[in-house]
């Protein structure tokens, strides 16, 4: 099933900034105890992202056992977060921070336990402040893997936004918060 998702016409597609890392490197961590990237979050699910052409970026994810919803697949909250993830990984080719502000996930498939998926995740336009992504999940490791079958699709509506944003919850954390390019932003 899919919603009536339409981009608004209005809409714009920016170049990547200058210092976006080049297709095929690795993307730093936008926070280290982010819990879909951070190398500081024992519990997280430790994603890795690469730039890919333009606006777009390449995730993996290793689908733990911790990660199960039904008998042997992937909790949809998981994946839900995966998407989060990279959709907001695909926003640092804007070169500022971002918040999401709506997220719809169609799942297509069963993901079982143990396959690694690869996200492909891009910038469609930008309005003002308004940052529209998408993004699709195939399998490329594990029991099913079929890198040309898509098993889950996204779009996202994220916000841009000044470092400034977290300073009332920085209080709460261990350290300070970072910029998408970890260097302080506080």
């Amino acid at each position: 099933m899919s919603s009536t998702w339409t981009l608004p016409d209005d809409l714009t597609v920016p170049e990547p900034v200058e210092f976006f890392p080049a297709a095929g490197e690795k993307l730093p961590q936008h926070w280290s105890k982010c819990f879909g990237c951070g190398d500081d979050q024992p519990a997280g699910m430790a994603m890795s992202f690469r730039a890919g052409n333009g606006l777009e970026v390449t995730g993996r994810l290793e689908v733990a056992k911790k990660y199960q919803g039904g008998p042997g697949v992937i909790h949809g909250g998981i994946l839900s977060t995966a998407f989060d993830e990279a959709q907001g990984m695909a926003c640092m080719a804007l070169g500022s921070p971002v918040v999401t502000g709506h997220l719809e996930i169609d799942f297509a498939r069963p993901i079982p336990l143990g396959s690694v998926l690869e996200f492909r995740a891009r910038i469609d336009g930008v309005v003002r402040r308004k940052v529209y992504t998408s993004a699709e999940a195939v399998i490329v490791e594990g029991p099913t893997a079929d890198p040309n079958t898509v098993v889950g699709t996204s779009r996202g509506l994220f916000l841009t936004i000044t470092p400034e944003h977290f300073a009332k919850t920085k209080e709460f954390v261990d350290g300070e918060p970072t910029s998408p390019f970890g260097t302080s932003s506080v």
